[in-house]
């Protein structure tokens, strides 16, 4: 029973609150008397129940919280297997690519998350061989730049010898480069060899081994070669000239055309070829009829004195070969032809290196027209004087 004043609990048969000295009401006293057996009667039955469903519930509880950690477990670790295989994935097609290094580093973070997944361990030991390689092929390279060339076959070979005994598409990215750098050294190998070179029959030699090569890789290098044949060609075909060797000038003429097929330079050349032989013979009988004429002293002057330099220069480049260029002017009274520079090559001290001859273009000049030549002489690798001797040409 409790105080209706303070609320305090006071005894059965008190008439006085011993808290607060209120007086007990005795209707209160029976309202209460009945509140609280029906509270305790209620608080009995709802412990009842608790006791009879607590056997039950503990094992639910249990359940629900196994269960829970359970699953927590699971979907945890499912996501990391599914994030580990995302990154094998990821990481065997970029090493397919080529790209170790990458491809390195997505292994090494899949193994953080499962260290003993042995797929794993194996990827990153063929991919660790790939960098191995990589490098290999790398010291290639600088052994390329520094024009070694069998040195760096050698490593070629070796690397090779290697791979045959993988056939894995992890290193078919390697074998690809292989084939890059082994063009790349053959082709280094038959430029090196290029100043060497002096007759149409060893560049052509040269055109057949690059004829195996990719286009794109041996264009250039063709093309050098190709240009030496036409200056090669040229060059002999004007000293058949020189001694009237008309036939023997066309045959050299159409063994560089065999090769630079169409060149405009040869071409011309041969041309010239026919009709400085006209030419020749008219005019040795021109010669022959003008030597009764009266203007033989103007014939004298035209055929000595025709021709006047008037610009002429020469220079060595980076790479060691002599070019040289000018222009003459046609002083005669007459038109002139095949005009022909005879020039000599010496050195700082005066010695001669060697001696050549050029064409003048166009083949023909009118009085008082002026017309140019040029020539180039390979390997000198020096400072040298360019001399011209003597021009001859044709009275027409």
């Amino acid at each position: 029973m409790y105080c209706h004043q303070c609320g305090e609990s006071i005894s059965e048969n008190s008439r006085f609150c011993s808290q607060c000295g209120a007086k007990v009401d005795a209707q209160d006293h029976n309202g209460s008397q009945r509140q609280f057996r029906s509270e305790e009667a209620h608080s009995q039955h709802w412990r009842r129940g608790i006791r009879r469903f607590l056997p039950a519930l503990i094992p639910a509880f249990s359940l629900v919280i196994v269960g829970g950690g359970l699953a927590y477990t699971y979907f945890h670790e499912h996501g990391i297997n599914e994030e580990v295989m995302s990154l094998k994935v990821k990481a065997e097609e970029t090493a397919l690519d080529g790209d170790y290094k990458n491809a390195q580093e997505m292994l090494l973070q899949a193994k953080s998350k499962r260290p003993g997944y042995t797929v794993l361990e194996q990827n990153l030991d063929g991919v660790s061989q790939a960098i191995q390689y990589e490098e290999t092929l790398a010291a290639v390279s600088e052994l390329i730049k520094k024009t070694e060339f069998e040195e760096a076959l050698k490593e070629i070979a070796s690397l090779k010898e290697k791979l045959k005994a993988n056939q894995s598409p992890l290193f078919h990215p390697l074998q690809e480069e292989i084939k890059q750098k082994e063009t790349t050294i053959k082709i280094g190998m038959v430029k090196q060899q290029l100043n060497d070179l002096t007759t149409v029959d060893q560049l052509a030699g040269k055109l057949s081994i690059l004829s195996s090569f990719p286009e794109k890789e041996a264009s250039a290098i063709k093309t050098e070669i190709l240009n030496k044949i036409v200056s090669i060609s040229v060059k002999e075909a004007e000293e058949e000239l020189v001694n009237k060797q008309f036939s023997a000038a066309s045959s050299t003429l159409d063994k560089g055309l065999q090769y630079a097929v169409n060149d405009d330079k040869l071409l011309a050349l041969k041309e010239r070829v026919r009709q400085e032989k006209e030419a020749f013979e008219k005019a040795e009988q021109q010669r022959l009829e003008q030597a009764m004429e009266a203007a033989a002293q103007e014939d004298l002057n035209n055929r000595t004195a025709a021709v006047d330099v008037k610009e002429f220069t020469a220079e060595v480049d980076e790479y060691g070969d002599l070019y040289f260029r000018g222009s003459i002017e046609n002083i005669a009274t007459a038109s002139i032809s095949s005009i022909t520079i005879h020039y000599r090559i010496s050195d700082e001290g005066g010695k001669t290196i060697d001696e050549g001859s050029t064409s003048v273009y166009p083949y023909e000049l009118q009085p008082g027209e002026t017309g140019t030549f040029e020539d180039v002489y390979y390997g000198v690798h020096q400072d040298v004087i360019v001399d011209i001797d003597n021009i001859t040409w044709y009275l027409n």
